[in-house]
């Protein structure tokens, strides 16, 4: 009887065994892999196999997963690309900036490193990136002879906030217009592109391209803060009289992220009064030129500096009055006028000749000349006096300093310290 029921425990007992191997093998199929090999006398699988078996089944799952991160690039639908149809076949390629402009208008721009505070500031002196130090402006002192000859307009903005932008952001419909991509401009002849950024620089040339075929309204190939679109417009039409039809005034259409949407320039001639305007200005200045033949770099600016003297009224009232056009072409100008004409016209000449503005008991404007041993300033309305031809002819900053202030970029032009070709 013993024994009967020891037969039927292990019975049970292997009943209870194969219960659990069948339940094992329903949950993990390679138990019965093992058993089919044990079986058939294969015996147990490698370490070398298993290892395979595990990184074919890795491999598997990481293609899978680099698939679903490729499939999701494309499926955010807040990338902003401009639309083929409002890029110019006609530009020249872009050059590789490393920036991905398939970004998100609301990407903020780096900080600029030069230093644009305000530079006539009396409680802090500052000083330019090539050693320019800002004088105090409350020592300045004006001159009776020349008080009152000032007139220069600095770049003035105009801001909007376009309402209702879904989102906060802004798509116009304006396009690009021209990029000036391809473009370079010269170190020495063009000292404000140099003050940017690699951002202000891209953004200078579409400035530059479209103001130069008087195309008025455009987006900004940049996303740029509203508060740093001044110094780039400024940087344009400080490099360049020649653009006679640029005013100081533009517009910045900008988003609840304070950046700008779209950008307007100030003109103050149309399309087709400009080939008329064009061909006076420059038969004027040829005829000019001519008188300069066969002179010395010191020479020829001396000589011009005449020409200009003799040729222009100051007139607070005369007609575009901060360009280049109302000093050659009509005679009649304030500071701007005299300072742009003289600066195109020594750009003519090869002779670097910079454009500066600050202040000088009020707004104000006048040159910055390279001679062969360094630089000079130069303020031809203040030397168009009775008996005072010289007075602000080639001085230092020394010199200058209790009557001429630099400010805003203007702080960053090299500091004026020749010798040379001074009281002559």
């Amino acid at each position: 009887m013993k024994i009967l029921k020891g037969i039927l425990a292990g019975i049970g007992i292997l009943a209870a065994l194969l219960c659990a191997l069948i339940l094992l093998s329903a949950a993990n199929p390679k138990i019965t892999e093992t058993l089919s090999s044990l079986l058939s006398g294969n015996g147990f699988p490698s370490e070398e196999e298993e290892s395979n078996e595990e990184q074919e089944e890795y491999f598997k799952e990481d293609e899978q997963r680099e698939q679903e991160s490729f499939d999701g690039q494309y499926e955010d639908s807040s990338l902003n690309i401009m639309p083929e149809s409002e890029v110019s076949l006609e530009e020249e390629p872009e050059e590789d900036s490393g920036e991905d402009f398939g970004e998100s208008v609301q990407r903020q721009p780096e900080e600029p490193e030069m230093d644009t505070s305000d530079a006539g500031s009396d409680t802090e002196r500052t000083r330019g990136t090539n050693g320019y130090e800002v004088p105090e402006t409350s020592n300045v002192k004006v001159p009776e002879a020349v008080s009152g000859k000032s007139g220069y307009q600095p770049i003035t903005e105009k801001s909007e906030e376009i309402p209702d932008a879904e989102g906060g952001e802004y798509t116009s419909n304006l396009g690009y217009g021209q990029t000036g991509d391809g473009l370079s401009f010269d170190a020495v002849l063009y000292p404000y592109y140099q003050m940017l950024d690699a951002k202000g620089q891209h953004l200078y040339r579409q400035i530059f391209a479209n103001a130069s075929v008087l195309n008025e309204a455009f987006v900004p190939i940049e996303a740029v803060p509203v508060a740093e679109i001044k110094n780039v417009i400024m940087a344009v039409y400080n490099d360049h009289p020649e653009l006679f039809w640029l005013n100081t005034v533009f517009t910045c259409k900008y988003d609840q992220n304070k950046i700008c949407a779209e950008l307007a320039l100030e003109l103050n001639l149309t399309k087709e009064e400009l080939p008329e305007a064009s061909a006076e200005f420059y038969n004027t200045a040829n005829t000019i030129l001519t008188q300069l033949q066969n002179l010395s770099a010191y020479e020829k600016e001396r000589r011009l500096h005449d020409i200009l003297i003799e040729r222009i009224d100051y007139d607070k009232g005369a007609d575009k009055n901060q360009s280049a056009y109302s000093a050659l072409v009509e005679g009649k100008s304030v500071c701007a006028g005299y300072a742009r004409a003289y600066q195109y016209l020594m750009q003519r000449l090869g002779i670097p000749c910079y454009y500066c503005t600050g202040y000088a008991g009020t707004d104000h404007a006048w040159n910055i000349v390279a001679l062969d041993d360094g630089y000079y300033n130069v303020d031809v309305t203040w030397d168009d006096t009775e008996g005072g031809e010289y007075d602000y002819f080639n001085k230092t900053d020394e010199e200058y300093a209790d009557t001429h202030v630099r400010q805003d970029l203007s702080v960053n032009l090299p500091k004026c310290e020749g010798q040379m070709y001074a009281n002559l």
